[in-house]
């Protein structure tokens, strides 16, 4: 199993093994340790899968049985179904197989057609979004890459470890900076017995430390937590920091004096609040766009904007279906046969990926003026 990216979305994108099946299941049952029922559940998905590749591509039971053999596997492995998530999503083709153990509940459904189903996928790439964690101090750095179930180290070895290595100096000149650090920054600067090279120095360590972080993370937009004494973060996002994703808040405290899963939740809790801004301010933008050319909530006219690369958002219902197929020439929807058909909605996903746009998939109760389906093109 792999981390949910942009590059995992493409690949599977891009797979030509048709058919290509996609099934779906929630598996938040295994909370209650309802592990029979979970394996209940996927055999009926299977059985639900074996009917369309029969019925509509014509398999005999013997290619049906080859085809899902290591999906047929898993439901007789109880091990597996008790380490689950919230959801899992299983791709197959005749040269893949991909599994997913999600961190959001998800609507069971089996999907099968030229392309992977993506959409209920795509919002484990949202929801299990990632957030980086610097210790900062005098005497201690270092940064990590956590989630709200995971937390490691990053290992950067240009950071400097502490301002002791970076000077050069001994255990009571490091001492001095650490006292500085807590007195505040109006002390930082006119403090009792730090001098003006003293200060200078505490800077340009930090200035250091920025420019490692700012290098690692220049490319990413994951939000960035510093665990630090209140004044040396007030110095340190004031005056110092680089990067644009830094919260304005941190973590008060030595991070040595905290476990790594204390750092975890404590961490979560402050970043929790802020891991679906990205959807607000998506939502405000569309409402302010109201009345204008830039956004649309018509599929047909959203397939035919994906598909010549105009989408810059877009908001799916994750449980909204339509089978047909997009004619990029006629520019409509047409319903064609079984296979040829596909998810409308998915494509529309696909196309907006595939041009560099973002994609969000919501529930019903999320999506603007109750449409299935949301748009904010680029022109």
């Amino acid at each position: 199993m792999t981390e949910i990216n942009q590059e995992i979305l493409k690949d599977l994108i891009n797979c030509q093994d048709s058919p290509c099946v996609s099934i779906y299941m929630s598996t938040k049952a295994v909370r209650k340790g309802e592990f029979k029922k979970l394996e209940i559940e996927f055999k009926n998905l299977l059985q639900e899968t074996e009917k369309k590749l029969k019925d509509i591509w014509g398999y005999k039971q013997r290619d049906v049985d080859e085809f899902l053999n290591e999906a047929a596997d898993l439901a007789a492995d109880i091990n597996f179904w008790q380490k689950q998530k919230e959801g899992l999503a299983v791709f197959i083709s005749e040269n893949k197989f991909e599994l997913f153990k999600l961190p959001i509940d998800i609507y069971n459904s089996t999907h099968i057609s030229q392309c992977f189903n993506i959409k209920q996928l795509i919002s484990g790439l949202w929801y299990d979004k990632k957030y980086y964690i610097l210790a900062l101090s005098p005497n201690f750095n270092q940064l990590y890459r956590a989630d709200r179930n995971t937390i490691d180290e990053v290992e950067l070895k240009e950071l400097p470890t502490n301002i002791k290595e970076f000077l050069n100096i001994d255990d009571e000149g490091a001492q001095k900076y650490q006292s500085m650090s807590r007195a505040g920054t109006a002390s930082v600067f006119h403090g009792e017995g730090a001098t003006d090279d003293d200060q200078e120095d505490l800077l340009h360590y930090l200035r250091e430390v920025d420019r490692v972080i700012f290098k690692e993370l220049k490319s990413k937009d994951d939000y960035l937590l510093i665990v630090s004494d209140d004044h040396l973060f007030s110095l340190y996002k004031d005056d110092i920091n680089s990067y644009s994703n830094l919260l304005e808040k941190n973590l008060s405290g030595n991070v040595k004096d905290i476990n790594k899963k204390e750092l975890k939740e404590k961490s979560w809790e402050i970043v929790e609040p802020h891991i679906h801004d990205y959807l607000k301010s998506v939502k405000e933008e569309f409402a302010q766009l109201k009345g204008s050319e830039k956004i649309s909530k018509e599929l047909e006219e959203i397939l035919e904007a994906a598909y010549f690369s105009r989408v810059d958002s877009l908001m799916i219902n994750k449980e909204a279906d339509k089978e047909g197929f997009f004619s990029a020439e006629e520019k409509e929807i047409k319903d064609i046969n079984d296979r040829e058909n596909y998810d409308l909605y998915n494509y529309a996903a696909v196309q907006t990926i595939l041009n560099g746009g973002k994609v969000y998939p919501l529930t019903e109760d999320k999506m603007p003026d109750n449409a299935d389906i949301a748009a904010i093109y680029r022109y």
